[in-house]
């Protein structure tokens, strides 16, 4: 009697206490994401340059020169290799407006910053232009790579 008890307390208890769930069919996956992600529609997205702005004799010489002009003494205690991105604002004129690194390692983001700054001292880029052929300002990535 107790044992029939104690079986049929259980059974409720965990039917009483259990969670139901209910679950949409219809829902699709991109809709899960939106509802994760919201997004502001006001935001434009960036353009994008057909032409973006270039350094006089092309970007990897460009990172050949910031390896160049790097200060070699304060990198000297950093792991082997390390990644970073130069963001470069040019205006119209070809003018470097702004330098910004981005990395997870802070010694060598200054580092990196310093050296293109460095190396765009007096330097007219190329400017970017968009598709009806006019300068405009563009923002430019460049990966870098640091190696021991």
């Amino acid at each position: 009697m107790n044992r029939t008890l104690i079986l049929i307390s259980i059974t409720f208890a965990t039917a009483g206490f259990s969670q139901a769930t209910k679950v949409k069919k219809d829902q699709k996956l991109v809709h899960q994401y939106e509802s994760g992600q919201p997004q502001d529609f006001s935001v434009p997205a960036p353009p994008v340059n057909p032409f973006p702005a270039q350094f006089p004799e092309g970007n990897k010489t460009f990172v050949k020169k910031v390896e160049q002009n790097l200060n070699k003494e304060a990198l000297a205690s950093l792991s082997k290799n390390l990644n970073t991105e130069i963001i470069i604002k040019v205006n119209g004129e070809g003018d470097v407006i702004n330098i910004s690194t981005y990395g997870k390692n802070e010694t060598l983001n200054t580092e990196v910053k310093m050296a293109a700054i460095k190396s765009t001292e007096n330097i007219k880029w190329t400017a970017g232009k968009n598709k009806r052929g006019e300068k405009v300002v563009d923002i430019v990535r460049i990966p870098f790579h640091y190696k021991k």
